[in-house]
């Protein structure tokens, strides 16, 4: 598959971002493979787009920002948009390789900061793994059958990217000597009650919410009532009984299709939870407030 160029054998793939891609977090712009002939040499160049490339055989000298960086088998660096850089196989290196995946995106810059690369440090050692190799082999074959603009064929290609950023993000903090530090992780609370938020309409219970937190119920419910000021009983309650509220106002849907929206097993079951909360019928809160 590689044809032959001035300095390297190369494979180059390239692709037209659809409207479904513009609508995305990020998106794939063109990628490639190739095997280095003597005086192969990049730059310097800027880029309008994110590239990651990986170095699967040999080495590779890099220069940015007044630095230069040595990379070698199973390297990896990044090219940041708009910035000037220079790539080439040093004198003594007799063989190289690269692959390389080009990228663009508004999330994408964080996505690269949680697989550990930094635009002022771009270089990032130990990424090329089999699992990666696999999936980009992968990524390859899809792009190759072409028709690349069907839906269906972006949505495999968008599907195995996802794949490789998962695996960069999953590797950052084990294969990087200096890992580029993630996001302020969230406090289990603030994990749980947004748990309880998301799924809190589908009937889960305490227990359940005890087995996501991964704690021993009687543990879990004291935790949690220590962070949050209530009990998870309570708060699931509240959630459920907000979005019974939001209901009653917000559309025109009977109270039976409430009740069973919200995870209740029986009409009554919901206006007796309703009125133990608000002292006062699902109806009449409906009747009183829209009044």
């Amino acid at each position: 598959m590689l044809q032959e160029y001035d300095h390297e054998f190369a494979e180059f793939f390239y692709y037209t971002p659809t409207e479904n891609d513009n609508l995305s977090p990020f998106w794939l712009v063109r990628a490639g493979q190739n095997t280095a002939k003597p005086g192969y040499r990049i730059g310097p160049r800027r880029i309008e787009c994110y590239s990651i490339h990986f170095v699967r055989a040999g080495s590779l000298m890099v220069e940015y920002k007044g630095q230069s960086r040595r990379l070698q088998t199973g390297d990896a660096f990044c090219l940041y948009p708009n910035r000037t850089y220079i790539y080439y196989k040093p004198e003594d290196e007799p063989s190289l390789q690269l692959t390389w995946l080009a990228m663009d995106g508004p999330a994408l810059e964080k996505m690269l900061h949680l697989a550990g690369f930094d635009p002022d440090d771009p270089c990032s050692r130990g990424r090329w793994t089999p699992a990666l190799e696999h999936v980009i082999g992968r990524l390859f074959e899809e792009w190759r059958k072409g028709k690349t603009d069907g839906i269906a064929a972006s949505l495999c290609l968008k599907g195995l990217m996802y794949q490789v950023l998962s695996l960069l993000i999953s590797s950052a903090g084990l294969t990087d000597a200096h890992p580029s530090p993630a996001a302020t992780p969230k406090s289990k609370a603030s994990l749980w009650t947004e748990y309880i938020e998301w799924h809190a309409a589908e009937g889960i219970t305490v227990q359940q919410v005890a087995e996501y937190a991964g704690l021993n119920r009687t543990y879990f419910s004291t935790q949690f009532t220590r962070s949050v000021g209530m009990t998870p009983a309570e708060y699931i309650a509240m959630v459920k009984m907000d979005k019974a509220k939001q209901m009653l106002l917000g559309t025109s849907a009977a109270v039976t299709e409430i009740a069973y929206s919200l995870g209740y097993p029986t009409l009554f079951a919901f206006t007796r939870a309703f009125k133990n909360y608000c002292s006062m019928s699902p109806s009449q809160y409906r009747k009183q407030n829209q009044d």
